[in-house]
């Protein structure tokens, strides 16, 4: 991109203005079809949302103040990327000269912004300079262009600032990916205060509204504005709500290797461009329940733990039915403390197949001391041939090194072990890197939708178990304790400790 001399900046918006008034008239095309196929000439084929919502951008006019637009999409159906492009739009043809763009969090709206300054280098507008000839702002959360258009980037996350440029307010306020499907009550309840007490009365007397997220949690902003919770955006045109396919018919099937996948039976794609093929392809990838929430906004009827609707049945293989196996970790999530009001404690034994997937040999879970835990750890782990055993670490930190270091001599002191045994690798983790417990439970959810897990016929109960309760109610410790086995076996980047306190990599990742 260039940057335009002020005088050169005057010219730019005196073109601006012709363009407002003469359609056609200059270097960019005032009309959304045309203007689309310059700015992406790539998207060439259109679903009734979308041709809606390029007409409500089409028939924006400086002054006029539009009801709001609210548009529920799928997650593949071209959200964001039509929301962006007429942002652009908007604002290189004159329609609007202010846009907000808001996110759920800072990070989010400020890949949306560089985006629109992809696009808008792309129809060669120039950055907005001062007499001076210096750039009056292109940065990450902010653009000024010569022809007057500005954009600025809000995360709901990066708290109250000012929303303001000069003496402009925003003429248009973009709401997109302003829900998560783990937002608490509380962070939802925020989320609303935050628009409705600053982003909104924000706007100028001209302002054009447009909220545009998939629904991805029941309580979330877009559910309550759907289901008449919400006390804002009243003033809107009728909410369009559109899954990826509607009538959505499908059945779990086993290939000729064994290994299952979904095949969809029945429903229609609302979009070419993510057709039934793509969608089945997406169950398979993402996972059954990632799908219904993320393209189906499939959110109220998910009842009991969020492995309740797996078929445990289907996993579960005898000892003797494993294949080779490449690799095997022993996990735990010991409590720091040994009440009956503590937490309880978590084992598990997994092992990598060279069939790719993970075996789940050995599950324990109870109350019992930091030691007993340890021990019992290394103990399984010398009988089952693992490489490391791994501890969450989020209670106690480091302390659990020294404390392994203490189970393992003792073992050898009660003569449990011989001296001579090699003593496993020891690895730990902390959970707060990955997220909260549903976002990790997401995660192997995911991978058990894929089939890539399987139940070793012993202790498998106590696993299942587990997992059938898993957020609904205590304890929830085994089926955590499970995620850090997927992990590791995942070739995810997990510290190791040597015994002698060396650290380095695993070769595996």
């Amino acid at each position: 991109m260039y940057s335009a001399s002020y005088e050169q900046q005057e010219r730019e918006r005196a073109r601006a203005v012709r363009q407002r008034e003469q359609s056609g008239q200059g270097g960019i095309p005032h009309e959304w079809r045309p203007w689309l196929a310059k700015a992406a000439p790539g998207i060439t084929v259109f679903a009734d949302r979308h041709i809606r919502l390029w007409t409500w951008f089409d028939a924006l006019t400086p002054t006029a103040t539009p009801p709001a637009r609210i548009e529920d999409w799928p997650r593949g159906g071209g959200k964001s990327s039509s929301v962006e492009l007429g942002t652009t739009f908007a604002g290189s043809t004159g329609r609007r000269t202010f846009a907000l763009y808001v996110s759920g969090t800072q990070a989010k709206a400020d890949v949306h912004l560089q985006t629109i300054s992809g696009v808008l280098e792309r129809l060669g507008i120039a950055r907005a300079v001062n007499k001076y000839n210096q750039s009056k702002g292109w940065t990450q959360t902010r653009l000024r262009a010569a022809n007057g258009f500005n954009v600025v980037s809000f995360g709901l996350d990066a708290g109250s600032r000012g929303i303001k440029l000069d003496d402009y307010r925003p003429d248009l306020i973009i709401l997109d990916d302003i829900d998560d499907r783990h937002d608490s009550l509380g962070t939802v309840q925020k989320k609303i205060e935050t628009i409705t007490q600053s982003i909104l009365p924000s706007g100028s007397s001209a302002t054009a509204i447009l909220f545009v997220q998939n629904t991805i949690h029941k309580d979330g902003v877009m559910a309550q504005l759907i289901d008449g919770r919400a006390a804002f955006l009243l003033r809107r045109d009728p909410i369009a709500v559109e899954p990826a396919v509607r009538g959505l018919a499908y059945e779990q099937r086993r290939a000729d290797d064994g290994s299952l996948h979904y095949v969809i039976t029945g429903g229609e794609a609302t979009w070419e461009g993510q057709s039934l093929v793509v969608c089945e392809a997406q169950i398979n990838d993402w996972g059954l329940t990632a799908f219904q929430r993320e393209a189906q906004h499939e959110v109220d009827d998910v009842t009991g733990s969020m492995f309740s609707h797996l078929d445990f049945a289907a996993l579960r293989v005898d000892p003797e039915q494993l294949p080779e196996l490449v690799r095997t970790v022993v996990w735990c999530d010991p409590a720091v403390s040994n009440t009956d009001t503590s937490d309880a404690n978590g084992i598990i034994v997994d092992s990598l197949g060279v069939d790719g997937r993970i075996y789940r040999r050995y599950a324990w879970e109870q109350r019992a001391s930091p030691e007993t835990v340890l021990e019992h750890a290394y103990l399984k782990a010398v009988e089952y041939g693992a490489e490391a055993i791994g501890v969450e670490t989020d209670q106690g930190g480091d302390t659990w090194l020294s404390v392994a270091a203490q189970a393992w001599q003792h073992l050898i002191a009660e003569q449990k072990i011989a001296p001579t045994t090699r003593r496993p690798l020891y690895r730990a983790a902390k959970a707060g890197s990955i997220g909260s417990k549903a976002e990790r439970g997401g995660k192997m959810l995911a991978a058990y939708e894929r089939d890539k897990l399987r139940h070793v016929r012993g202790t498998h109960t106590v696993l299942e178990k587990a997992l059938s309760r898993f957020l609904i109610k205590k304890p929830f410790d085994l089926a955590d304790t499970a995620f850090w086995g997927w992990k590791d076996l995942q070739s995810a980047p997990v510290p190791i400790v040597v015994p002698g306190g060396d650290t380095r990599r695993s070769p595996w990742q």
